[in-house]
């Protein structure tokens, strides 16, 4: 990823969005996913803890919860709350018989902004 600029993703899927959204949002089928175990509270403020089948640790916070919808989250790796912490938005839309899911993850830079809040979730 470019430390300058967002990565985005979009993909449709021939699933229902309840069925994508359970996918992004369901701890067992999110370890899955990203190869890694996460323990996510799935609510605004909640507390989110990804540790990788290599020995790596991340932790998060969910900003945002529009069930069904939209899951907005920040992670960064474990001890560098500014350095290195990204927002990931995941964005569930309904097309035709299907779902559009939509990734965008945005470096948040260094300075005071980028770990604002992070060190208190991380605890």
């Amino acid at each position: 990823m470019s430390p300058s600029g967002p990565v985005e993703r979009r993909i449709e899927l021939a699933a229902p969005p309840a069925a994508v959204w359970e996918a992004v949002t369901d701890s067992r089928q999110l370890s899955a996913w990203f190869g890694a175990d996460v323990d996510l509270e799935l609510r605004a403020g909640g507390p989110a803890r990804f540790r990788g089948h290599d020995g790596s640790h991340r932790h998060g916070l969910v900003e945002e919860v529009d069930e069904g919808r939209r899951l907005v989250f920040r992670w960064w790796p474990l001890g560098r709350a500014a350095d290195g912490a990204t927002r990931v938005e995941i964005t569930i839309e309904p097309v035709g018989a299907g779902t559009v899911l939509a990734i965008v993850e945005t470096p948040l830079g260094l300075g005071p902004q980028a770990g604002a809040g992070l060190l208190v979730a991380s605890r």
